[in-house]
């Protein structure tokens, strides 16, 4: 049986917020506690959320719960090392096929958009949503690809790295919008 893992990066400090962004209120929970929920619902077998800007606050906040909390004390050198963090703990870990990469402020990933992205990268090195003609995240990667992502540095646009790397990538089309990130304090406003 195939064994899947969530990698959810929550390493972008925001702008504008008055407190910690993954402690942002969104509908009476924290951004932080509803990444988790929505990586919770997908088909994975375990979610590792790696923790960046305010690591030890967000963490001592978090609601319990299954998830894998680690913290990377390099976030600041940029994306690339929150993703080296999280895909060493997969590799630590058991072995796993599949990695799906999310955004900790990307909120209301359905589980069935993973569940097909999932399905695409069975044969593919990687599979990518397609929103309405755009590509976006999460995105699943699989195994084939995690040693030359580790060895990535500064900040990396994981959709860039594979437009330069396609064969193997699979798009897959969704007929709606992807879930928008908080990337602005008054964003959490509109999501209530």
């Amino acid at each position: 049986m195939p064994r899947n893992v969530a990698v959810v990066l929550a390493n972008d400090p925001g702008a504008g917020f008055v407190g910690p962004k993954y402690l942002t209120d969104v509908s009476g929970a924290t951004v932080i506690d509803r990444a988790i929920a929505d990586a919770s619902s997908w088909p994975v077998d375990e979610v590792v959320v790696v923790l960046g800007p305010d690591a030890e606050e967000v963490a001592a906040r978090i609601v319990p719960n299954d998830a894998t909390i680690v913290i990377d004390p390099d976030w600041e050198e940029g994306s690339a090392a929150s993703l080296r963090v999280g895909l060493d703990v997969v590799v630590r870990g058991p072995s796993t096929d599949l990695v799906v990469i999310a955004r900790a402020d990307q909120i209301g990933v359905r589980p069935q958009d993973v569940a097909a992205l999932i399905d695409a990268a069975g044969d593919a090195t990687a599979a990518v949503p397609k929103y309405r003609y755009r590509r976006g995240t999460p995105i699943v990667l699989a195994r084939e690809l995690w040693e030359r992502l580790l060895g990535l540095e500064g900040d990396v646009d994981l959709l860039g790295v594979l437009e330069t790397h396609p064969d193997g990538v699979e798009e897959v089309w969704f007929d709606h919008l992807e879930a928008p990130r908080l990337e602005h304090p008054g964003d959490a406003d509109v999501r209530r």
